[in-house]
C-alpha cells in the first residue's frame, strides 16, 4: 500500500468507505465511496442519467447489465489474480470466456439497447448517457491484454460497437485518456 493510502486511512478520510479506495470528495466536501456510487453520483451530475427517474432506472439497468458481464467474467476465473486454478485450467476458461460467454451476453444486450436507443451512438434516446460510458469501457477501456478478444467478441454487436465509438470520439474522453495515470488496472 502506499505511503499515501497509509495516509488517508489514518487521517479518516476513507472512513466513509470502510477505509478502502476509491472515494470522491464533491465540490460540496461530501465524501463518497464505493465505485459504482461515484459513477452514478457523477453521471447524474454532469446530466447522463435522463430526465425522469424512470429514465434513470432504464439507463442504470443497461450500465448494470455491463457490470454483469465484468462479474461473470470474474467468475470464470481466468485472470492473473485466480489463485485455485493451474494456468492451462486458465487459459481454456479465458478461450470459453471470449469465444462463447461474452459474445453471447454482448449480443443480450445488444438486444436490450435496441429497444432503449432512439438514435445510432446512443444506448438511451438519442444524447449520450452513463449506459454509454458503461458500453465504452467494457468494450474499449478493459485490460489492455484483453482488448483484442473483447473486440473479437463484440464483432457482432454493431449497436454497442456504434455506442462505443460514439464515446471514444468524444473530445472530453480523447483528452482523459491522454493524460490519465498510468495504472496497474
Amino acid at each position: 500500500q502506499s505511503s499515501e493510502f497509509n495516509e488517508a486511512k489514518e487521517n479518516g478520510d476513507l472512513k466513509l468507505n470502510l477505509n478502502r479506495a476509491p472515494v470522491l470528495v464533491t465540490p460540496e466536501g461530501k465524501t463518497i465511496g464505493q465505485s459504482k456510487a461515484i459513477e452514478r453520483y457523477l453521471a447524474r451530475r454532469f446530466g447522463l442519467m435522463g430526465q425522469t427517474p424512470e429514465e434513470e432506472g432504464m439507463i442504470d439497468c443497461i450500465a448494470e447489465h455491463c457490470r454483469d458481464v465484468k462479474d461473470a467474467a470474474r467468475q470464470k476465473g481466468f485472470s492473473k489474480f485466480t489463485r485455485n486454478k493451474t494456468d492451462e485450467e486458465k487459459a481454456e476458461a479465458r478461450k470459453e470466456w471470449f469465444d462463447n460467454d461474452m459474445p453471447a451476453m454482448l449480443m443480450k444486450i445488444e438486444e436490450a439497447v435496441k429497444e432503449t436507443s432512439e438514435a445510432d451512438g446512443y444506448s438511451f434516446g438519442a444524447s449520450t448517457t452513463y449506459g454509454d460510458v458503461a458500453i465504452w469501457a467494457l468494450l474499449r477501456d478493459c485490460f489492455p491484454a484483453d482488448l483484442e478478444d473483447t473486440t473479437k467478441a463484440a464483432e457482432k454487436c454493431v449497436m454497442l460497437n456504434a455506442i462505443a465509438d460514439q464515446i471514444q470520439s468524444n473530445a472530453g474522453v480523447s483528452k482523459y485518456l491522454a493524460e490519465r495515470p498510468a495504472s496497474m488496472f
